[in-house]
């Protein structure tokens, strides 16, 4: 009678050991989602800061934008 429920204790601490992995994997995938979201923020902001120098360039330059 033990042994079957020490059986069943070790397969609920297997599944609970699966379950855990998954939800670290999750976190992890969460957390790559953010930091590309935040690459493409830093992103659009260099190239508005680039259009940006450009449009003055051009304007220095007498150039019509």
């Amino acid at each position: 009678m033990f042994e079957l429920f020490n059986v069943g204790l070790e397969m609920q601490k297997r599944m609970i050991d699966v379950q855990m992995q998954g939800i670290e994997a999750a976190q992890q995938m969460v957390d790559a989602a953010q930091r590309n979201v935040e690459a493409g923020m830093a992103a659009h902001q260099a190239g508005e800061a680039g259009m940006k120098a450009m449009k003055g360039w051009m304007r220095l330059w007498g150039m019509r934008d």
